[in-house]
């Protein structure tokens, strides 16, 4: 490859992804159920800044982030197009970071084709892509991180706090950078050396964060950390496990799924070539580096095992660039190993060129099979992601529709964030109280009291028992004859069973 044509590939391929990413994101509404939740919570708390248990067991930076969005009358939507810049910018920063810390070897491969490789494993990784296309924190979480190890790397050490300190308050993974970043700087205290630049405000910066949102919500769970331990009561209920040791040894398996299954599933034609290419990594991006994204497998495996996670796919997402770049090296050590052995059977300068010949053609034949083969994966992902989006949530929008056909100074009492947001309506329409919640109902009441109608939009599961407190004017979707499935709104007048004392 010639000097600029790495960058002219990458740049054609980033835009290609992009265009990928933006059909789905016009095709249809957003798959996600979580996303919708954090979109509601921004609005929530302008609702009601002071009532921090609106963000539940998620941490609450990304909910803050798209508070000042929401105050500018900015939607859901608006951050699925961000997520879709940002799906290309971080395949840009791996290229950019591997290319200035690789090195040639036998082969004689350049360090701007090694960094294309990794760059593109990272762009077409399909589960990266799908969450291209939605409004979850992934695409800015995994940025962030990158640049925590990056910054660590190369002791630039008020950058990574700084990142850090906001990485603590986006995901949970990042606590896991944290404790490695202090092991690695207390293992390093008797060196002078590694005591130059301040190396602790990569410490103290985030710890004071996590501690300021500690003590921020000791007032509302009733005791220090509680969102942690509610994390995983939840997580333990959806699974039913509280452990994968509850399956007995068996249960060790899943010591593998991050590090082997999920990416098997997400990107299993490059993950021949990582095998080869750690050691590699761990000279030219530094150990550092790779301790600092690491980490963060080390934590999804950890919280899987201990059924402290629901084992999604999307908590892979931060490690990508890690296991691309494992293969992207791994291609260079392969065409390296390949140049040399041919090298050593050969005496002259001319035979040394054509060895390195060979090995590049090996690097390269690999890189793009693996590559090819990767498209397919990603073909056929995102072909089924792309259905699923088009057919949305049909019940939901239907009753969004509905729900557009009320008066305009009605209260309409919803306890589903896709519900609320794909109606559209202004936030200030909507009472966010947990509709199976008892208490709910005394304040539906007294809303058809004060103003003489209230409505309630719900799953019509939770209406169960309080049947006869209104009138259901909406139903969408469930069991023929099943009345408990589904979605429905129910128009609750003053006067009406259960509408006042």
């Amino acid at each position: 490859m010639n000097r600029r044509a790495p960058t002219v590939l990458l740049a054609v391929a980033l835009v290609a992804l992009a265009a990928w990413r933006a059909a789905c994101v016009l095709v249809g509404p957003d798959n996600d159920t979580d996303a919708y939740a954090h979109h509601m919570i921004a609005r929530a708390i302008l609702a009601n800044p002071g009532d921090l248990s609106v963000h539940w067991v998620w941490l609450p930076l990304f909910h803050y982030l798209q508070v000042p969005l929401v105050a500018l009358g900015g939607t859901m939507q608006q951050m699925r197009w961000l997520n879709v810049v940002l799906g290309a910018v971080l395949p840009l920063a791996v290229f950019l970071y591997v290319r200035r810390t690789s090195t040639s070897g036998p082969s004689k491969i350049s360090p701007s084709a090694t960094a294309l490789f990794a760059a593109l494993i990272v762009g077409a990784c399909p589960i990266a892509m799908q969450m291209g296309t939605t409004a979850q924190p992934e695409p800015l979480f995994a940025l962030l991180v990158f640049y925590v190890a990056v910054a660590f790397q190369e002791r630039r050490y008020v950058g990574a706090g700084v990142a850090l300190a906001a990485g603590v308050l986006l995901r949970y993974e990042a606590w896991a950078c944290l404790v490695v970043i202090t092991a690695v700087l207390a293992a390093g205290l008797r060196r002078p050396e590694e005591r130059r630049g301040r190396p602790w405000v990569a410490v103290i910066l985030p710890v004071s964060a996590i501690a300021i949102w500690a003590v921020l919500r000791r007032p509302v769970d009733g005791r220090w950390f509680a969102f942690l331990s509610q994390t995983r009561e939840f997580a333990t209920g959806v699974v039913h496990e509280k452990s994968a040791l509850d399956r007995g040894v068996s249960g060790l398996v899943d010591l593998l799924y991050y590090p082997l299954v999920v990416p098997c599933r997400v990107m299993a034609p490059v993950l021949p070539l990582a095998v080869f290419g750690v050691a590699r990594s761990v000279r030219q991006q530094g150990s550092r580096f790779v301790l600092v994204i690491a980490s963060c497998l080390g934590f999804v495996t950890l919280t899987w095992l201990l059924r402290s996670s629901l084992g999604l796919d999307r908590h892979f997402v931060v490690v990508i660039p890690l296991y691309a770049i494992f293969a992207a090296q791994g291609a260079a050590a392969i065409a390296d190993a390949t140049a040399g052995f041919l090298a050593r059977r050969r005496r002259s300068s001319k035979d040394a060129d054509r060895s390195a010949a060979v090995g590049r053609m090996v690097g390269g034949v690999l890189s793009v099979a693996s590559l090819a083969a990767l498209l397919v994966v990603l073909t056929v992902w995102m072909g089924n992601w792309y259905a699923a989006l088009e057919h949305g949530f049909p019940e939901r929008e239907a009753m969004g529709k509905y729900l557009r056909t009320l008066p305009v100074a009605s209260t309409i009492f919803c306890d589903d964030a896709t519900i609320e947001i794909l109606s559209g309506l202004d936030r200030h329409r909507f009472d966010r109280h947990w509709v199976d919640d008892p208490h709910t109902w005394d304040l539906v009441a007294e809303t058809a009291r004060d103003r003489g109608v209230a409505y309630v939009a719900t799953w019509r599961r939770k209406f169960v028992g309080h049947e006869r407190s209104g009138t259901l004017m909406f139903q969408a979707g469930g069991e023929r004859g099943d009345a408990s499935t589904g979605v429905g709104v129910m128009r609750v007048e003053r006067g009406a069973l259960g509408a006042e004392p």
